[in-house]
């Protein structure tokens, strides 16, 4: 027997007015990355505790040693010492307001003044890590280039650098590797050098992640990394963390935090006004500290 016509329609149709539509708790925030570079980098903050937009760091000059002959005065070194200055003169504000007559209508359960503060603060603190990671293209030495993959070589190349620059060893805990996730899982993980099973069983590139050394160097992946201004290349790097400097100033209420966030209701708008800021200042400190790893893309 044929199903009769003239049945109810769902949505849209006879029926639309009693559907129920619902909205979750759950929301489809952005996706954040994580604050790597400012971290490990030389936060000077501290010395700004007190007040002052400028910390000077004076440098010293290897002095030369001479011949001394008898009955001959000694020969006196003065070399001329330089400074490099740290100026906090860049601020940032993330904001938004929402007003009261919105607000009432929201789903109590999202939370969504919260959540938004707290995104504000994720981005206004975000600025501080690409200033940072747009020093690397200041690093006096580069390997690689734009249009090539890494290779095992440049790597070491880098490592060398850094190494006779600063008369140090690369894998005490100073040295950082700051490589753009595709580049890395792309160029760099299938590098056999590092992922054959028979040289270290702990880096099999089937069962587990990468290894999160190269030569001894830990590696830190970012997706943040530059461009390279009229290429399609990226501006990875290997740095000592005196490499880069930088400094917070407090502002009113900041406490320890990167960024100071604060709610204030504006009655002649009836509404909550939300702002995330932070006042920063960067420098390299030691250009030849640091090496850029010129690589393509992808």
């Amino acid at each position: 027997m044929a199903f009769p016509t003239g049945t109810y329609t769902g949505a849209g149709g006879d029926l639309d007015v009693y559907i129920n539509e619902v909205w979750s708790s759950k929301i489809n925030d952005f996706a954040k990355s994580r604050r790597i570079v400012t971290p490990f980098f030389t936060d000077r903050s501290d010395e700004l505790a007190g007040g002052g937009d400028t910390v000077h760091t004076g440098g010293l000059t290897e002095m030369t040693a001479y011949t001394k002959s008898n009955g001959a005065a000694v020969t006196l070194n003065s070399p001329t010492e330089t400074d490099v200055d740290l100026v906090v003169d860049t601020y940032y504000e993330v904001s938004f307001s929402i007003e009261d007559s919105d607000q009432a209508k929201f789903l109590k359960s999202l939370n969504l003044q919260e959540r938004l503060a707290k995104n504000a603060g994720y981005t206004a603190a975000m600025t501080l890590e690409d200033a940072l990671i747009t020093l690397f293209a200041s690093f006096t030495d580069s390997v690689g280039a734009s249009d090539q993959v890494i290779l095992d070589s440049d790597i070491r190349k880098a490592i060398g650098i850094v190494e006779a620059n600063t008369e140090e060893e690369s894998d005490n805990g100073e040295f950082t590797f700051f490589i753009e996730k595709k580049v890395f899982w792309n160029q760099i993980a299938g590098i056999s050098t590092y992922q054959l099973n028979i040289n270290s069983p702990v880096n099999d590139p089937v069962s587990k992640r990468p290894m999160p050394t190269l030569y001894g160097v830990q590696v830190k992946l970012t997706s943040r990394i530059d461009y390279i201004s009229g290429t399609t290349g990226r501006y990875n790097a290997l740095a000592h963390k005196d490499a880069i400097h930088y400094a917070i100033s407090p502002l009113p209420g900041q406490g320890g935090n990167y960024v100071r966030t604060q709610s204030n209701y504006v009655p002649q708008y009836v509404a909550t006004l939300t702002t995330a800021d932070i006042q920063f200042g960067v420098i390299m400190n030691r250009a030849t500290w640091g090496v850029k790893i010129l690589s393509s893309a992808s």
